[in-house]
């Protein structure tokens, strides 16, 4: 029986620690537990050695005492894990918590029987050769060991609160019906099995399961646990070694008054405060810090930005609050930097939402690391970005700050392996002068920010006027929504000609907006506010139809078919079956595909497998397609190979200045010369006079357009203008 035990002891060591791997990783509660198993052996191995010279007999009174104390101890702590299963963290119940606190009041319930029954007690009883008392102890022990097995050798997973009644009533009943089996028992004559060689053979069996199940469920907890090692379940590892040690004492005991007995009920109350400690980190420690995480989680994220972890509105109300309040007592001023990023619908429209998510966090960290105080920078929302300003001890400081903010920006930023370059406009509104709330200096400092945002890449201190080219810009807007519907917007024509032969062979569709108290505006006045309130899309789609119908109708009138360009806008080259929308146009209007040129600009092929598909769904219409503005862009021209485009028109930035400017100059020769290799087109914009003219004919430039020839004119002038040209070519 003794080496049995010793087996037990090596088996339990080995599982505790050599399946810990790396030692050097342990943390605080491996340490403890560690110590705690070393102090067990040391303690075991002490008590073996001096055994001879420890060993006597215990009187029966005195041993009486301490045992029914101990047992009634262990009772408290049972019913104590009960109590914590049933009434603590109800919504976080698990099962490993309830089957436990269900396990141990069925324990409990038989370790206090054993002390109600042991010799000395009232309920005293002999069964066949061994006594009531021993068989509820043992009972306890094999119910306590097998239990555990079962329980913690499966995940734990949640249960709902509901059953918790169901099954720590069974559990109850299960072990009432059984002590009350037992206790009926010693009213019979004679039990076989418990008599005799057949009494300590299952002896034997019931103290091998016994050390078998709490070794396996050492080994159980450790190798499921073997990553996160969280301190609850070490700590109910040390509570199944001391319940191990008490084992093996009670099995090499001689009789139920001697030291090793005791021993055991040390070992034993020790294990049971240990798994008291431990069933509380589970049951309430763990569950009320994870309630403490998701509470600071929650109030983290109610005062935090997700995407970029800065400030959000509601903290920056509190603090603009506690600001104002402080500068009023100080006699002090401070200011609001609100900023936002230049053109950055036009990042989200041709790279992505989730690209533009990557710079926004980007340029948090950039704006964080530069700012003296990081707690001061706050995303307002979307690409809006607010910096406060305490203790200015003037306005020129803020402007400064400002100035120094843009200045971040000339870096580019790295994303992925490209490199991009951003502006930003800013808007600064002081207190007391420009308001006395929060939703006021917010307000003015927005609206500056939008004054500065007209020429984009600058800063704007708040000014009363701001207000009303604010209140029109938004009249405007409100404008924009009806004209569509009311049909106040028109189209104007501007001729290409070929520079060879001297003909028209195309028109470009130029939107003008009829309106009714504003007169005549030209599309830079309101084509950046269709594109962010995404009114362009209607408005982009009622171009295209207006012109392949003007070009129809001149068709039937006789006019020589000639090519209508018309320009796609970002949110247009980005919207959902755009080939499949323009092929019905076409249809409807009963224009040959061929004599259409979609237009788009070189921002739309960043998005380089996009473009690539997009352009091809188009080409397969039989459109042509062309680049705008070439020149002014940021895409590589290693993709116009793979792009299948047909023209490139060139900036009128380029063609203005030919004469004065070598570099404009050189520009043109280039971009016609490597045109002429790609087998593409070039039209030049802008073109004003004869000497440009005649330079641009030394470059073999196929096509122009500009003022030269003629302004973009209404439909029915242009048809005039076309004959007469003809008439007198």
């Amino acid at each position: 029986m003794e080496r049995k035990a010793y087996s037990a002891v090596q088996a339990d060591i080995f599982t505790a620690f050599l399946l810990k791997g790396d030692i050097m990783s342990i943390n605080r509660a491996e340490k403890i537990t560690i110590g705690t198993t070393f102090c067990a052996l040391f303690s075991f191995i002490l008590i073996r050695f001096f055994h001879a010279g420890l060993y006597h007999t215990i009187p029966a009174r005195a041993s009486l005492f301490v045992h029914s104390g101990m047992e009634f101890i262990s009772f408290a702590v049972s019913f104590a894990m009960l109590v914590l299963g049933w009434l603590f963290f109800v919504k976080s119940l698990s099962r490993h918590r309830l089957y436990t606190a269900a396990l141990f009041g069925v324990v409990g319930l038989f370790d206090m029987l054993h002390a109600l029954t042991m010799e000395g007690m009232p309920f005293f009883h002999f069964i066949g050769d061994t006594t009531l008392s021993l068989l509820y102890s043992a009972s306890a022990q094999l119910i306590a060991s097998v239990g555990l097995f079962i329980i913690f050798r499966t995940d734990d997973r949640a249960v709902p609160a509901g059953r918790r009644l169901p099954v720590v009533s069974v559990a109850l009943g299960f072990g009432t019906l059984l002590a009350a089996l037992y206790y009926s028992l010693a009213e019979w004559p004679a039990i076989p099995f418990l008599t005799g060689q057949t009494l300590l053979r299952f002896e034997s069996v019931v103290e091998a399961i016994i050390l078998s199940a709490y070794s396996a469920t050492i080994g159980a907890i450790l190798y499921r646990n073997r990553n996160e090692r969280p301190q609850a379940m070490l700590t109910i590892v040390q509570s199944l070694i001391f319940f191990l040690f008490a084992n093996i004492q009670f099995i090499l005991g001689s009789s139920v008054n001697d030291l090793d007995m005791l021993i055991g009920h040390v070992y034993k109350l020790a294990g049971c405060c240990f798994l008291l400690k431990g069933i509380y980190l589970v049951t309430v420690e763990e569950p009320f810090k994870a309630q403490k995480r998701s509470e600071s989680r929650i109030n983290y994220m109610a005062f935090h930005d997700e995407l970029t972890g800065l400030s959000n509105r509601r903290l920056l109300t509190e603090r603009l609050n506690g600001e104002m309040q402080r500068a009023r007592e100080t006699d002090s001023r401070f200011a609001v930097l609100l900023l936002d990023i230049d053109r950055f619908k036009t990042i989200n429209d041709a790279l992505g939402h989730s690209f533009g998510d990557q710079m926004l966090q980007a340029v948090s960290k950039r704006l964080s690391h530069a700012a003296a105080e990081p707690e001061h920078v706050f995303r307002m929302g979307g690409d809006e970005f607010v910096i406060l300003l305490p203790d200015l001890p003037d306005k020129a400081a803020a402007a400064r700050q400002a100035q120094s903010l843009m200045g971040l920006f000339d870096a580019p930023f790295m994303l992925g392996e490209a490199e991009y370059h951003i502006t930003i406009s800013v808007g600064i509104s002081f207190y007391p002068e420009d308001g006395d709330s929060v939703d006021i200096l917010i307000k003015n400092a927005d609206t500056a920010m939008y004054s500065a945002k007209v020429n984009r890449n600058e800063f704007s201190s708040y000014l009363p006027d701001m207000n009303m080219k604010a209140h029109d810009r938004l009249r405007l807007e409100s404008d924009l929504r009806r004209a569509l519907d009311h049909g106040q917007f028109t189209l104007a024509y501007q001729p290409l000609v070929n520079l060879s032969t001297n003909k028209v062979v195309g028109v470009e569709a130029l939107v003008r907006w009829h309106h009714p108290q504003r007169g005549l505006l030209p599309p830079g006045e309101f084509i950046p506010l269709t594109e962010e309130n995404g009114l362009i899309l209607p408005l982009g789609e009622w171009i295209l139809r207006a012109a392949c119908t003007q070009n129809k109708q001149w068709q039937d009138a006789g006019l020589p078919p000639m090519m209508m360009s018309v320009n796609l806008s970002m949110r247009q080259f980005r919207q959902h079956q755009l080939a499949e929308r323009i092929k019905s146009i076409l249809e409807q209007t009963g224009m040959n595909p061929g004599y259409l040129e979609l237009e788009i600009t070189e921002s739309m092929t960043s998005d380089v497998e996009f473009a690539a598909e997009t352009l091809t769904s188009l080409k397969a219409l039989g459109v042509q397609i062309s680049i705008d503005d070439f020149g002014t862009g940021y895409s590589s021209l290693v993709y116009l190979k793979r792009f299948p485009i047909d023209k490139l028109k060139i900036d009128r930035s380029f063609v203005s200045d030919l004469a004065a400017d070598g570099s404009d100059a050189a520009i043109v020769t280039t971009i016609t010369s490597m045109a002429k290799h790609l087998k593409l087109r070039v039209t030049a914009e802008g073109v004003e006079n004869d000497e440009q003219i005649r330079f641009l004919r030394e470059r073999q430039c196929e096509e122009a357009q500009g003022y030269y020839y003629s302004k973009p004119i209404p439909a029915n002038l242009f048809e005039n203008w076309y004959r007469l040209r003809s008439q007198s070519a």
